[in-house]
């Protein structure tokens, strides 16, 4: 049973249910009566039950579950306390609920939602290497989890061309730029190229220059919607979309490198991004004869989730169009960092 259940026998409101699930491309089964539904209560994805049917089902006493709404054509029709035996879990009525239905409609032809993680990296000074590492966190996550890649530094040369796929062609942030409201997870997936089981979203040689809100809340919306983890490569700007990616991430990864100038960016930057998020950790990025990682996470006030090497290697291998790797010493190392990386954040 994948389609939304409707138990209503009130013409007028079946009518206006089927007229917003068409709008939201999805298909109801309509059971007119509380028996009739009975068999597809604890399988359907969304349950709407009709003010109408609201006491007969109640007294078939149906097993507590979520998604159940409660729908009539004015609130007045709504017996709350029917909502309340029902486990209801939203009471709605129509008209003023279309928009809101229509959209809650079209999130069960997605599937279930994964209420995914938003973890924005962002890196402290220039060649920190902050989009390799987010490139290669989200292939490592990406062994068992769905995982969106956002890049949203139009100035860094594109996630596309460091993993070596800018020759595909797909949609980018050009074709998303006019982008308001809810986006299909379906959709955006099918039209995104993918990397290392990644879905990236990243930048064209030409258009726009910068994401607007709107279509960067939207690509935000879908990736938590659909997907089990987003990670959003930061620039080193504090602008409104800056912003706005801080105020939903779970956690900000700022990464250094091991030398004074790193050290004194990352202490700087640092206090900025607590303000801003929930959590922020160092990655720190070692070079030769560098500060000490505990140096760097006493100087900076921030805590250390991990290291990475400075590899010559990795940098060839994205110069040839190859990506970053797992199985190198750096990839290993972003391997050990992913669970630090993602410790307490489990929705």
């Amino acid at each position: 049973m994948t389609r939304p259940l409707l138990v209503s026998d009130d013409a007028v409101l079946v009518d206006e249910v089927l007229r917003l699930a068409a709008a939201s491309d999805v298909e109801v089964h309509l059971a007119a009566d509380a028996e009739s539904a009975r068999a597809h209560w604890s399988l359907a994805p969304l349950v709407i039950v009709g003010a109408d049917q609201a006491a007969r089902v109640a007294g078939m006493r149906p097993e507590r579950r979520r998604d159940v709404v409660l729908l009539g054509r004015h609130l007045t029709d709504v017996d709350w306390q029917r909502a309340v035996t029902l486990g209801a879990e939203h009471v709605a009525a129509l008209p003023d609920a279309e928009r809101w239905l229509i959209d809650r409609l079209a999130d069960t032809g997605d599937g279930p939602a994964r209420h995914g993680l938003v973890l924005a990296v962002m890196s402290a000074g220039g060649g920190a290497g902050a989009s390799t590492l987010a490139a290669t966190l989200a292939a490592a996550a990406a062994q068992d989890r769905r995982v969106l890649l956002v890049d949203l530094d139009p100035l860094a040369g594109g996630m596309d061309v460091l993993v070596g796929i800018e020759d595909v062609t797909s949609t980018r942030w050009d074709d998303l730029a006019d982008t308001r409201g809810r986006l299909s997870i379906a959709t955006l997936t099918a039209s995104l190229p993918q990397w290392a089981g990644v879905c990236l979203v990243s930048w064209g040689r030409d258009g726009v220059e910068r994401v607007t809100p709107d279509p960067l809340s939207a690509v935000l919306d879908a990736g938590e919607r659909g997907f089990d983890l987003v990670v959003v490569d930061l620039p080193r700007t504090l602008d409104e979309q800056t912003e706005l990616v801080l105020g939903r991430a779970r956690r900000v990864l700022l990464v250094t490198a091991a030398t004074v100038r790193g050290v004194a960016a990352a202490s700087r930057i640092a206090p900025l991004l607590r303000e801003r998020s929930a959590s922020v950790g160092l990655v720190v990025r070692a070079v030769p004869r560098g500060v000490s990682v505990s140096a760097v996470s006493a100087s900076s006030q921030t805590p250390v989730l991990g290291d990475v090497p400075f590899s010559a290697a990795v940098a060839a291998r994205c110069d040839a169009g190859e990506g970053p790797s797992l199985s190198d010493a750096y990839g290993r190392a972003v391997r050990r960092l992913l669970p630090a990386a993602l410790e307490g954040l489990a929705p």
